[in-house]
């Protein structure tokens, strides 16, 4: 695409949309080490483990409650796997983490070979405020009692009131001897994949799946305080072929009611036999019962509020299945039989939004609608979570978000509920880098607990707390010059433009390779200084670089900022460049192969404050140099903030509320922060020591 064009913008501050627009705020508040040694299954698929390497954390393996917050782990290494449980009071900030290791060791896999872990044999937990007790399911894969008599149902519980002891008291004493059963006479054989749920009233709802993988129901039971229910049959997957199922996700309660989401997973999924496009999970699917279900008579409904009945029984004719919402491999599928591996995240938001997202064929997507709206939209691509990381979708007010690792590090993205505008809220900047992670939400709070990614069959556990609120959206200055990557005027021969949902415009230069150049040409009416910036997404490489050319000054071997997500464009810039009246060139050549794909480029004047402006518009800073506390005094209020290295490169951005900022993570050196408000722009140097 060549095209020869004049951009004339005044320089605008606006909100995102008005005045009164909020956006999700995600603020670590703490971050500790729970242990140095959670199991880990290292080596090799089907030698050392079976189905996947993680066992610590995973599963229904965090419960916040009454000011504690408790996790379940295995102990490393695989001549250990002992269960562990550890808790933390969370408003002492001198507390530390307690634990109490089990005598019980991980089975391992088929429960014969303990020196092969399987990652089916979770620990969930679940603390009833009735009677002050925890509760503990773990180490099951579809056993039986004929092949484990001492341990097909492993089910730990403690002894009334002892949930919330001094840290002195919590040790193995309070709980009572391991049990095979919850309830006497129950048949608990070939059960995974347990799940405990508190109601509002403090009481505990079980759930778990009976059979296998296919042809599997799912059973819940609930405890009073006192003592547990029968088994009772939720969803039925053990029907005749070829509609034998299984059902793939789980349960919640929010808002006051009992929510279903899930996928299921056909017996004959190998087969001809079609299966709604899917060859593995199929499907969306959605129930939800008022109050707190004690028995299969508790009165279900679909996703239009039309009564259903127990047990949930899904078909491979949509029409005879009431609780489908939606066929994600119909609707995204890019394959003769489209694959989705994972089970889909959901939640339900306070005025009634529903979100779902899965996966297909490796493309992320998401249904959602209002509570009043007909039928579900739905996307694709862009950055919507990948729900593959076992993430869960949660909801605070009317913002939806959901945990996601990049790179190794905690983000957090969130969209507006009904709505599929998502975008990153949180990125944690700490020194470790994680592998997986399980998340939990209580109130105003989001919990997450962590493995780091080091090496062998003991490694680190860690949990990161996180304070959720809403703020004003960040003021938006419009850029002067505004270049969209596509819009180029000449470019190498084999420069490919491709869509991008998650880009400015909806499209890329794609696959932006070694030597391949791109020239734009474009008109100035307000020469002078501006700061350029450039949008573009990197996610392989930490070296790649650009020779950036602007009005015959050469800007060399210029570091692109590292997005590690294709979808995910990050911004690199060089400040202080000078644009000239007319016409103006910039020429980009990528000087690493397939390293980065440029979205578009930003040109902003630098502050044109005259000396009487500056004087009233005051910038301190102290001290400075400092440890990396700086204290700012301006009477500029809530300005945005940038924090730049020598070179130009953003490293963080805000909005400054209590004129303080921690940038102690950062390494010792020199950094520029700039202050910007509809007055202009402000920009000191600081100095770490």
């Amino acid at each position: 695409m060549k095209t020869f064009f004049t951009i004339i913008f005044s320089v605008l501050v606006l909100s995102a949309a008005n005045a009164q627009d909020k956006i999700l705020s995600a603020s670590l508040i703490d971050n500790s080490k729970i242990a140095d040694n959670g199991l880990y299954f290292n080596g090799t698929s089907g030698v050392d483990y079976q189905f996947s390497p993680r066992i610590s954390p995973h599963g229904d393996c965090v419960d916040v409650v009454n000011g504690y917050v408790f996790v379940t782990w295995y102990k490393g290494g695989m001549d250990k796997r002992n269960v562990m449980l550890s808790r933390k009071k969370l408003d002492d900030p001198t507390a530390n983490w307690v634990t109490i290791e089990f005598p019980h060791q991980h089975v391992g896999y088929r429960g014969t070979d303990p020196t092969k872990g399987d990652s089916h044999n979770t620990i969930a937990i679940g603390i009833s405020t009735i009677d002050g007790t925890i509760h503990l399911l773990y180490d099951m894969h579809a056993y039986s009692e004929t092949s484990l008599p001492n341990d097909f149902f492993n089910y730990s519980v403690s002894e009334k009131n002892k949930a919330f002891v001094p840290d002195s008291e919590f040790n193995l004493s309070i709980f009572k001897p391991k049990q095979n059963y919850l309830k006497l006479g129950e048949n608990y054989n070939r059960i995974t994949y347990p799940m405990l749920h508190r109601a509002d009233d403090g009481s505990l709802l079980v759930r778990y799946r009976v059979g296998g993988s296919g042809n599997g129901d799912i059973v819940m039971a609930h405890y009073n305080g006192t003592s547990w229910t029968d088994n009772w049959l939720f969803h039925n997957g053990t029907l005749p072929l070829p509609d034998r199922n299984n059902m793939y996700g789980g349960e919640r309660f929010l808002n006051g009611k009992f929510y279903s989401g899930f996928s299921i997973r056909y017996a004959n999924n190998n087969s001809d036999t079609p299966t709604n496009g899917y060859s593995y999970n199929s499907g969306l699917y959605y129930a939800y019962t008022n109050g707190i279900p004690k028995d299969q008579s508790t009165q279900w409904f679909d996703v239009n509020d039309n009564p259903i009945t127990l047990p949930i029984i899904n078909n491979l004719d949509p029409n005879l299945d009431p609780v489908q919402i939606g066929q994600p491999g119909d609707d995204y599928g890019t394959t003769t039989n489209p694959r989705n591996t994972s089970d889909p995240a959901w939640t339900v938001t306070e005025s009634g939004a529903i979100h779902f997202v899965t996966r297909v064929d490796n493309i992320n997507v998401h249904y959602y609608k209002k509570a009043l709206d007909a039928n579900f939209s739905s996307n694709s691509g862009g950055i919507i979570p990948n729900p593959e990381v076992r993430g869960e979708i949660y909801s605070y007010k009317n913002h939806v978000f959901m945990v996601e690792l990049l790179a190794g590090k905690v983000n957090v993205k969130s969209t507006l509920e009904g709505q599929n505008d998502w975008n990153i809220v949180f990125t944690d900047d700490g020194t470790e880098n994680f592998m997986h992670f399980d998340a939990f939400v209580e109130g105003n709070k989001l919990y997450v607990y962590l493995m780091e990614n080091t090496s062998g069959d003991a490694r680190p556990l860690h949990l990161k707390v996180f304070n959720l609120s809403e703020v004003d959206a960040p003021v938006v200055e419009l850029p002067d010059y505004k270049l969209e990557a596509e819009n180029f005027t000449t470019a190498s021969s084999d420069i490919v433009i491709e869509d991008n949902p998650a880009a400015s415009n909806a499209k890329v230069i794609g696959s932006f390779s070694s030597n391949q150049f791109l020239e734009y040409r474009f008109q100035v009416t307000t020469p002078g200084p501006y700061d350029f910036i450039l949008f573009a997404a990197n996610r392989n490489r930490d070296d790649s670089i650009m020779d950036i050319e602007i009005n015959g000054v050469m800007y060399s071997s210029v570091l692109i900022t590292r997005s590690f997500d294709w979808n995910v464009f990050l911004e690199t810039t060089i400040p202080d460049i000078n644009l000239v009246l007319g016409e103006n060139v910039i020429k980009l050549t990528q000087k690493r192969s397939l390293s980065s794909e440029p979205d578009k480029i930003e040109l902003y004047l630098k502050s044109t404050l005259g000396v009487g402006d500056l004087e009233q518009k005051k910038l301190t800073i102290y001290p400075n140099p400092s440890n990396g506390i700086f204290h700012i005094k301006t009477n500029i209020p809530n300005p945005n903030y940038s924090i730049k290295t020598m070179l130009g490169q953003i490293l963080e951005k805000g909005v400054l509320r209590n004129n303080v900022l921690n940038l102690s993570n950062y390494a010792v050196g020199i950094y520029y922060i700039e202050l910007s408000s509809e007055e202009g722009r402000l920009v000191k140097k600081i100095v770490i020591e």
